[in-house]
């Protein structure tokens, strides 16, 4: 992962943990976990099915339902 894709992926990180701070709507969730997946489907090829992201306002939890699980 290089520096750039890094420091992308902890601002995405941030931003979903300032938004749910604040209540963000599920609109802006939903986004959130668009880009959280399309960030990993650069380094891995996976469908976005095999994704599940949870966002609680405590915790993000990201699990790979692959093939291999």
């Amino acid at each position: 992962m290089s520096v750039s894709s890094v420091s992308i992926a902890k601002e995405r990180l941030r931003n979903l943990l300032v938004s749910d701070r604040i209540q963000c709507t599920p609109d802006a969730v939903e986004r959130l976990t668009t880009d959280l997946y399309h960030t990993v489907s650069k380094y891995m090829e996976i469908e976005q099915e095999d994704l599940d992201i949870k966002i609680t306002r405590n915790d993000i939890h990201i699990r790979y339902m692959g093939e291999n699980n």
